[in-house]
């Protein structure tokens, strides 16, 4: 009797399982029915932000077209009028010249006799050559058409424009302020809090639970932990600095690692010539002008923080590059380096406002 029992129950539950299974393949297609429209809506969405990429693009190649097509129109200008100027300044010469042969085939006309009477009589001097006015003198007489040079070599123009275009296509710079919670006691923010150096130890304050204690850094007021960031930094002549992002968790109680296994990624200058990437082991960085702003770049999700020589706001030179896999916020981190007999006294600098040139 309880098998019996046994075999009608698992009879009834396949009959019920048997019920379900339309019910679920039912749910199954109408979920499938919901994707088919859903999906040709992401594809438009991306197709449509894929146009407006390249349409950015293709106005900015335009641009820079007519930014070169413009240079070369100035500099044809210039050289024409050049050109005209010389012509004009020849042409006198020729007058004058003339104008000397006429005199002289008058003087060959007249007897040498007739020719001192009316000298004397008129009692003009005769000046040496030293004496006699300069004849105009030409500008540029080595000019030749052949030589034009519109002010930069065919071979750079793509190499120019990847570089405008790099500027481009970063996102626009960001103003930062310094958090002076997170500064070292001997440190002094000013400017709004744009500006930081070193002060006197007689103008020490007091230290703050967030604040470094050991490192002459301060952190700023922005974190990161998504997305796209450009700022820069004024670092002008300072003989010696660091800048780059840190880890919000980042020990500032005692000295701070600057290596990326401890969450900092810095670069930086000592004795006013030699450039570091703090890596394990730091790396010397072949930099050949000395940059005096910043550009760093930071791309969360792709891993990537970059450095600039910003000098030239439409050009950045790539300085190094971190690859990484960040996780936490990022803070932007000045480290102004301890003033050393008196030494270093340049303070970092956060600019309020960045222009970019328009090409």
């Amino acid at each position: 009797m309880q098998e019996l029992l046994a075999h009608f129950s698992h009879m009834r539950s396949g009959i019920v399982m048997h019920q379900k299974e339309p019910r679920a393949n039912r749910t199954s297609i109408w979920s499938h029915n919901g994707s088919e429209d859903h999906i040709p809506n992401e594809s438009d969405v991306f197709q449509r932000l894929i146009c407006k990429e390249f349409r950015d693009l293709q106005r900015y190649i335009a641009e820079e077209e007519s930014h070169f097509l413009k240079l070369v129109a100035t500099k044809a200008t210039e050289r024409i009028n050049s050109i005209e100027t010389q012509l004009q300044q020849r042409n006198e010469i020729l007058r004058i010249v003339r104008d000397k042969e006429r005199q002289l085939e008058n003087l060959g006309n007249d007897s040498h006799l007739h020719f001192i009477q009316v000298n004397i009589s008129s009692k003009v001097p005769f000046l040496p050559r030293s004496c006699q006015p300069p004849l105009p003198r030409c500008g540029d007489s080595s000019y030749s058409a052949i030589f034009f040079k519109p002010g930069f070599r065919q071979d750079d123009i793509k190499l120019t424009v990847w570089k405008r275009l790099h500027r481009r296509v970063l996102p626009s710079p960001e103003v930062l302020k310094l958090d002076p919670l997170t500064a070292h006691p001997l440190l002094q923010l000013s400017r709004g809090d744009t500006v930081v150096q070193c002060k006197s130890p007689a103008g020490r304050r007091g230290s703050n639970p967030e604040g470094f204690e050991n490192s002459s850094c301060v952190l700023a007021t922005r974190g990161f932990s998504t997305g796209k960031h450009y700022w820069e930094v004024i670092v002008g002549t300072k003989q010696k600095w660091r800048i780059g992002v840190v880890k919000g968790t980042v020990s500032r109680k005692g000295k701070m690692i600057r290596t990326p296994e401890a969450g900092a990624w810095l670069i930086g200058l000592k004795e006013g010539r030699y450039y570091e990437a703090f890596t394990s082991p730091s790396v010397c960085l072949p930099i050949q002008t000395r940059p005096q702003r910043i550009g760093v770049f930071l791309n969360y999700e792709k891993g990537e923080l970059m450095f600039y020589n910003a000098d030239n706001p439409d050009e950045l030179i790539p300085l190094y590059t971190f690859h990484a896999e960040f996780q936490g916020k990022l803070y932007p981190v000045l480290d102004v380096c301890w003033q050393e007999r008196g030494t270093n006294p340049q303070p970092l600098i956060l600019p309020t406002s960045v222009a970019i040139k328009d090409p």
